[in-house]
């Protein structure tokens, strides 16, 4: 028996090891996935260099070069294949161009596996791409859980090319940031080797994101544009409190609004899709 169990140990590792889940999407998975759920615009497959010099991957959707840029910025782990459902959104899309990005770390931008704590590095990502799809224009950017965190350094490093954010679930207050007793049983082998290599590198991102978050709290004054939030009361993962130190910190922002979901948890980026839909609208309006 003992010899079955480690067998199957094993089995489990390499498998893990191997990317087997990698939660991530090919571009020729991407273009079936679209196309199933009704969009028909073809999709537009990016990679640029940040000032890194890392390679940057994303996946647009564009009915007009005219139209606003959306930008999507997935949470912890993840990848651009979060977004899948607002790329999808017929209506939505003859409203703006959308692109989602593949974090550092994850999907099919440059280093996957390797995680970048940096959110003034994971913003220049982000950043390259807004740029290339949107030359010196600005741009709304929608950030989910640590996400959030990305789009708010984005703001602060870029804010003459930021016209608005949605924070969905945003974990932007480093005095929230909890720190539970696996992280570092999970950052090490032989821990590291028992779990998928997305969850690692979420991992070892969320390890430092406190003191990252702490480094951004004299920039707030940084940002001047709209701003949305979206959160639950029942966040388990990412609590409320983080809304009322946005209040908080945005201090210069011509227009906050709140939206505290009575009911929904830390996913309702997926499962409160409308209201986040109708947040991007309210600032592609303005």
């Amino acid at each position: 028996m003992g010899y079955v169990v480690l067998a199957l140990l094993l089995v489990w590792v390499i498998a893990v090891q191997s990317g087997c889940f990698a939660m991530r999407t090919s571009d020729a998975v991407w273009a079936k996935k679209l196309q199933e759920k009704g969009q028909t615009i073809a999709p537009q497959f990016l990679d640029i260099e940040d000032k890194n010099g890392r390679s940057v991957h994303a996946v647009a959707i564009s009915a007009s070069d005219t139209l606003p840029l959306v930008v999507f910025v997935h949470g912890s782990p993840g990848s651009a294949d979060a977004c899948l459902d607002y790329l999808c959104d017929t209506a939505l899309t003859q409203k703006a161009r959308l692109v989602a990005i593949d974090r550092p770390g994850f999907g099919f931008t440059e280093g996957f596996g390797k995680p970048e704590p940096s959110l003034e590095a994971q913003a220049a990502a982000v950043h390259a791409i807004a740029n290339r799809l949107s030359l010196q224009q600005k741009v709304i950017l929608v950030g989910h859980s640590l996400g959030a965190s990305v789009i708010a350094r984005f703001a602060m490093d870029y804010p003459e090319q930021t016209a608005g954010l949605v924070i969905v679930a945003g974990s932007i207050d480093p005095a929230q940031e909890k720190h539970p007793w696996w992280e570092p049983v999970v950052n090490v082998p032989p821990g590291k080797w028992l779990v998928p290599k997305a969850f690692w590198t979420s991992n070892a991102e969320i390890i430092p994101l406190e003191k990252e978050l702490e480094k951004m709290l004299p920039l707030w004054p940084r940002i001047t544009c709209q701003v949305s939030i979206v959160h639950a009361t029942n966040d388990q993962l990412v609590p409320v409190a983080n809304v009322a130190f946005a209040k908080k910190m945005l201090v210069n922002c011509p227009d906050v609004k709140l939206e505290i979901l009575s009911d929904g948890d830390h996913f309702i980026f997926w499962s409160r899709q409308k209201k986040i839909i109708a947040a991007i609208g309210e600032l592609i309006k303005k």
